[in-house]
């Protein structure tokens, strides 16, 4: 069966960690800021143009 999304977190590109949260963006719904708090995903704030990164380190580096 083919995977429709890879769910590998790239390692971190200054601690070299794999346990980085991914970053949402966008208005958030009840269930995002519920996952926020639960430390599943990290709120990314409005989409805007240009570079969003994907990812937040626990050292604090977004990529």
């Amino acid at each position: 069966m083919n995977r429709l999304f890879d769910e590998s977190i790239p390692p971190c590109p200054r601690c070299q960690q794999t346990t980085a949260l991914p970053i949402v963006y966008g208005d958030a719904s009840t269930e995002m800021v519920t996952a926020a708090r639960l430390g599943q995903i990290v709120l990314g704030g409005v989409a805007t143009e240009g570079y969003m990164p994907a990812w937040m380190c626990p050292c604090g580096t977004r990529y």
